[in-house]
């Protein structure tokens, strides 16, 4: 009662403004009409009040005018469409670390000279010289013995193995202080120990290496050929008397320049390269972008963003992680001030923008389907669709690329835009018509579910694209470039084509190469009494569209085939209306129904 009387009300205040303009629209038409298009009518009869005698005419639904329109729109899009932060490096990321190690000279190599440093740790087989002054004036050269002793006359044996060679130095001026008053020694170093190491694990050329006694694990590395490609940086050991007495981490090393090592080297040790763990890649707004090598036990974001030589300058707000999980890739954003928070583990890719997100957001795009990694990318600007297959691991062999399909919001925008500018045109043509009576007489039943189909027109956004990646590769101006939101499916094969619309019994068939459209109509039971067969619509799995007739001669059934996947539409007849050709004037939108209905049918299956 209540939406009748609200109808009634506004019947009255309608007719008391306008008197029907002559009987413009009968109140049963309006009556005929969901409220929300009766309201559009009213909205447009009451804002025409000065003008309705106005003839709105046909060329601004033409298919001319809607082209242009499109034109503008897209200008306009392009106009205010925004670059993507995210950039990154035209060539591969490199791995950390062999680069440390790709020289047969290096810094890393002692030289055969004594090393003076206080710190040196002396051991057997080291050569020491001992000056004394006072009550005893001579000076000593002394070898430290395999017990780890040196022997000076009329003084015990003193074990000075282990000891930095200025402790050394101090044990020996005190023993000679317990045997001699007044007495000053001078120790120094004038002949290193050499000592025989073993290489082995995930080196390039492992064996047993002869060095001095100031050697370190860098010397030792270096003389071998440093970590191969399957060695890590991240725990390099040392083995002596059959026990783990160091585990070193080189990042530390090579990129802290931490060189006080735990322990030195002795003869007979063991250092042995352990297999690589876990990678991840760093790229986009850091110092040094490459892969870098995860420990074992996990390291932060902020960790692994540290040793890619920290953020750039810039007002960075978020870093980008694609991660891998169970089969699919997921983007994750994190805050910087989280990074340290943030666990990285195998695989990820940290992609840091250069400038602020508030300025230019973060962009990806999905893919979802018959890939190997279906789900979330980011993506550089002018990254194309190629570049995302490969980076979801390609197609499976079940993928069917022909029927490839791309949704873009931009093209939804466009859609939208564009129905909705055919709706009111057909609103503001009928309401404002001096034949207005006779075109919604002319019209029946057809005309108010024509126009419920444009109100209610839910837009997809496809865009027509190549996926058969051996075409790509060959010409690449077929390459899609991407844009932020963009939504790909590659669907699994299927021998179905789907006959809708204005049928018997629509739904699916099975492929039959020998058959036609026609057929297929024929197996849905035929045109139903609204079916339209001088528009039947065949879209192709590529969202391809063609207009179809079925004619005596039939000349169009060799522009394209019938394939898998394919789309036969059977639109809903619409007549001519006070002799004007109605149907041409929203033909437009049965197309995009049209594909719309294909779009949603290739993506759910």
């Amino acid at each position: 009662m209540k939406k009748i009387f609200r109808f009634s009300l506004l019947s009255v205040l309608f007719i008391s403004t306008f008197v029907l303009a002559q009987e413009q629209i009968d109140e049963d038409f309006l009556k005929s009409l969901p409220e929300e298009i009766r309201n559009d009518f009213i909205r447009e009869m009451s804002e025409n009040n000065e003008v309705k005698d106005e003839i709105y005419t046909a060329p601004r639904t033409s298919i001319d005018t809607l082209e242009s329109n499109l034109q503008k729109i897209q200008l306009q899009l392009t106009q205010i469409e925004r670059s993507i932060e995210i950039e990154q490096d035209s060539g591969e990321l490199k791995r950390f670390g062999p680069d440390f190690f790709n020289s047969t000279q290096s810094t890393f190599m002692p030289v055969n000279e004594p090393n003076f440093a206080s710190d040196y740790v002396v051991d057997r087989g080291d050569t020491l010289k001992i000056q004394m002054v006072g009550q005893r004036n001579e000076v000593l050269s002394s070898i430290i013995q395999k017990d780890g002793t040196i022997n000076i006359p009329e003084v015990a044996a003193i074990n000075v193995a282990g000891l930095s060679l200025k402790d050394a130095g101090d044990l020996i001026q005190a023993s000679l202080a317990e045997s001699f008053i007044g007495i000053k020694s001078f120790t120094t170093l004038t002949h290193m120990r050499n000592i025989n190491v073993l290489v082995i694990g995930n080196t390039v050329s492992p064996g047993v290496y002869t060095f001095n006694g100031g050697s370190n694990v860098l010397s030792v590395l270096n003389a071998s050929g440093g970590v191969n490609e399957q060695g890590s940086f991240r725990s390099v050991q040392i083995k002596r008397n059959n026990k783990i007495i160091d585990d070193i981490d080189l990042y530390d090393v090579l990129i802290n320049g931490n060189l006080k090592f735990t322990h030195g080297l002795r003869s007979g040790d063991a250092v042995i390269v352990q297999s690589k763990g876990p990678e991840v890649s760093i790229s986009g707004g850091v110092n040094n972008p490459g892969i870098y090598e995860l420990k074992k036990s996990g390291d932060s974001a902020d960790t692994m963003i540290k040793f890619a030589g920290g953020l750039i300058p810039g007002n960075i707000e978020k870093v980008v992680v694609e991660r891998k999980n169970s089969g699919k890739k997921d983007v994750i954003e994190i805050n910087t001030s989280e990074l340290s928070k943030f666990n990285l583990t195998n695989g990820d890719d940290v992609k840091i923008p250069s400038y602020s997100s508030a300025s230019n957001p973060i962009h990806t795009v999905k893919i979802s389907g018959e890939v190997a990694l279906p789900g979330k990318y980011t993506i550089a600007d002018g990254e194309t669709l190629t570049s995302v297959v490969k980076r979801a691991g390609g197609y499976t062999n079940n993928a069917y690329a022909y029927g490839g399909v791309l949704t873009r919001q931009t093209a939804k925008k466009i859609e939208k835009i564009i129905n909705e500018r055919i709706y009111q045109d057909m609103i503001k043509f009928i309401a404002t018509s001096a034949n207005a009576k006779e075109i919604v007489s002319g019209g029946g039943n057809t005309l108010p579910l024509i126009l419920s189909e444009f109100k209610n027109f839910q837009p997809v956004g496809r865009v027509t694209a190549e996926f058969d990646l051996t075409k790509l590769k060959n010409n690449q101006a077929l390459d899609t470039k991407l844009q932020n939101d963009d939504v790909i499916h590659i669907p699994a094969f299927s021998q179905e084509i789907y006959v809708l619309g204005e049928v018997i019994t629509p739904g699916a068939r099975l492929y039959d190469p020998a058959s036609r459209a026609k057929d297929y109509i024929n197996k849905s039971g035929g045109l139903g009494i609204y079916g339209d067969k001088k528009r039947i619509v065949i879209i192709a799995p590529n969202g391809d569209s063609y207009l179809w007739e079925d004619t005596l001669f039939s000349f169009q059934q060799s522009k394209f085939d019938i394939i898998p996947g394919t789309v036969i539409y059977i639109p809903r007849e619409i007549g001519k209306l006070d002799g004007l050709s109605y149907a041409s004037a929203v033909a437009p939108i049965f197309s995009s129904l049209a594909l719309s209905l294909a779009s949603l049918n290739s993506i759910n299956n």
